[in-house]
């Protein structure tokens, strides 16, 4: 059986990275991500702080709570991405930056498509692909079957390789 774990301190230094980064990746903006991140433990706190949970059930729920907060916050606000003017100047010859550029600039076009998903395809790719959960805990975050979770990654890849298709990435 599996450590019980009381100390929300153990919880936060297991943790606060992967749920920032997860929720980075869900809301593209970094004090969106700390604040959600902030409210998740928070959250956690309130709810389980006394609950006893092992560590990996601790960082299980405070997944769920991170992708609830984040479709709440989603709901509530549009976002959109502006670009500074930092990110408009790339007149550089070095051959090593404008290759870094051209791969942030895949990656940001890629994390784009995710807005194309929809919140449980969204939720359910990254959870896997950059997160790297298992089905099975995928499906508990969700709160799905298996074969839910399994069906959500499965679509969730072909829209963004449809997308990428579409967006003339990857040759058809």
């Amino acid at each position: 059986m599996p450590e019980k774990v009381t100390n929300l301190s153990e919880i936060y230094e297991k943790s606060h990275k992967r749920i920032f980064d997860f929720l980075y990746k869900y809301t593209q903006n970094a004090d969106t991500a700390m604040d959600l991140m902030q409210d998740s433990f928070l959250s956690f706190h309130k709810h389980y702080g006394n609950a006893g949970l092992s560590l990996d059930r601790a960082i299980m729920v405070l997944y769920t709570i991170a992708r609830n907060l984040s479709i709440n916050y989603a709901k509530k606000f549009s976002t959109s991405k502006e670009l500074s003017s930092g990110e408009i100047e790339l007149h550089s010859h070095n051959p090593d930056l404008e290759t870094h550029a051209e791969y942030q600039d895949l990656e940001d076009r890629l994390y784009s498509f995710l807005n194309e998903l929809s919140e449980e395809e969204r939720s359910a790719l990254l959870l896997k692909n950059v997160e790297g959960f298992q089905l099975a805990q995928i499906a508990e975050i969700l709160n799905v079957s298996v074969s839910t979770a399994s069906r959500l990654v499965i679509r969730a890849n072909e829209k963004i390789l449809s997308i990428a298709k579409r967006e003339n990435l990857v040759p058809d």
